[in-house]
C-alpha cells in the first residue's frame, strides 16, 4: 500500500519563509499487532516535490496519538535524499499518525487501528497532478536513483533547447514490393494468352492455304 499523504492548505502558512513539506509513505504492513516491531520507510518533501535544501531541519519522524497517550518514534536518515525511517512498537488502541517535520508543520497521515490497519488520508489532487511532472517543472535534474518517493515518475522530460532530434527513418518500400509480387500471376497469365492467340491464327492460315 502506498501511502500518498497531502498538504492541507492550512498547513501551508509557513512556520518560517520557506513554505510547507510534506510526508509520504513507503508500502507498510496490512495489519499492526500491539506490541510487534515495526520499521516504516518515509519520505518528507519540501512543497510536497523535493528534498529540504536549508539549515538544519530539526527532528524528523512519526508520532501517535490516542487522545491520553503520545509515542514519538524518531526517523534515521537514510542514503537517499530525504528519506528516513522509523522503528515503532505500538499498544492497543486507535491511533492518530502524524509526521513530524523539523521546523515544518506536523503533516496528518491518517488513522491506524492496533490490531488492524493504517488508514492513510487520500492524496490531494492538485498535489497528485504535480508529483508525476516533478522532473519535468525541475529542468530533468533528478536528485533520485531507483529507489524513489512512491508517485514520483521517472518518465523522460522533454528533450533541452538546441538538442538534435534523430532523424526519421527512410519511408519502407516494403509494401510497394509487395503489391508488385502480388500483380506478377496476371501478367504471366497475359502473357500466355498472348502467345496461344498468335499460335491460333498462324494455325487459321495454314488450314486456309
Amino acid at each position: 500500500m502506498l501511502a500518498l499523504l497531502l498538504p492541507g492548505l492550512a498547513l501551508a502558512a509557513p512556520a518560517r519563509a520557506g513554505g510547507w513539506a510534506a510526508t509520504y509513505l513507503d508500502p507498510v504492513p496490512a495489519s499492526f499487532q500491539a506490541g510487534a516491531t515495526y520499521t516504516v520507510g518515509f519520505w518528507m518533501l519540501q512543497h510536497g516535490t523535493h528534498p529540504y535544501e536549508g539549515p538544519d531541519l530539526g527532528k524528523v519522524g512519526l508520532k501517535f496519538t490516542d487522545g491520553a497517550r503520545s509515542l514519538e518514534f524518531t526517523g534515521v536518515e537514510l542514503k537517499e535524499k530525504a528519506h528516513y525511517a522509523a522503528a515503532l512498537a505500538l499498544p492497543a488502541g486507535r491511533w492518530k499518525v502524524e509526521a513530524i517535520q523539523g521546523w515544518f508543520a506536523p503533516f496528518e497521515i491518517g488513522t491506524l487501528q492496533v490490531p488492524g490497519a493504517l488508514a492513510v488520508k487520500p492524496l490531494d489532487p492538485e498535489l497528485k497532478a504535480m508529483l508525476p511532472r516533478y522532473l519535468e517543472m525541475n529542468g530533468g535534474k533528478d536528485p533520485w536513483g531507483q529507489v524513489r518517493p512512491p508517485g514520483l515518475s521517472k518518465a523522460a522530460v522533454a528533450p533541452a533547447a538546441g538538442a538534435v532530434a534523430p532523424a526519421a527513418p527512410a519511408p519502407s518500400t516494403a509494401p510497394a514490393l509487395a503489391a508488385s509480387a502480388s500483380l506478377l500471376p496476371y501478367g504471366v497469365a497475359l502473357g500466355l494468352l498472348a502467345v496461344a492467340g498468335a499460335a491460333w491464327l498462324v494455325v487459321r492460315r495454314r488450314v486456309r492455304a
